[in-house]
């Protein structure tokens, strides 16, 4: 799989978490057994695994039960408000408020792909959400 960069995910996760804003926000990961459960589950709907996508673009469809996608970040953790995180080769490329979303591909490449419902904080729930990983190739051009 290749690597990519992250663009500006990053820049939105600082952005989204109150970076320089003096929001505080979580920065120990030693504590995630005492992080909150969820019963939400979130799968990939489209594209379906194995697919042969065509084009520089593929639409990803997530569907979310027992929770709600929320835009406001929170350090008041509520196991059925959250965000979803979607991973392309391992490498969060942004964080979804909606269900849906088009991500860039290139041609003749196969990519990985898998989301994780994540509490309103950024930071995972415990044991985590996430999906089955799946696998999709880009036709050649």
């Amino acid at each position: 799989m290749r690597t990519r960069a992250l663009t500006l995910a990053g820049a939105a996760l600082l952005t989204a978490c109150g970076g320089g804003t003096g929001t505080s926000i979580p920065t120990s990961t030693s504590s995630a057994a005492n992080r909150p459960a969820t019963s939400a589950q979130v799968s990939i709907v489209s594209p379906s695994p194995g697919a042969l996508i065509r084009g520089n673009t593929v639409h990803v469809a997530i569907a979310l039960s027992g929770a709600t996608i929320t835009r406001v970040y929170s350090t008041t953790i509520t196991p059925t408000l959250g965000h979803i995180h979607l991973y392309l080769d391992n490498q969060l490329i942004y964080m979804n408020y909606t269900l849906q979303q088009d991500v860039t591909v290139h041609p003749g490449l196969q990519y990985s792909l898998y989301a994780e419902f994540v509490a309103s904080d950024h930071f995972p729930f415990h044991p985590r959400d996430v999906t089955n990983t799946i696998f999709f190739s880009v036709a050649p051009s």
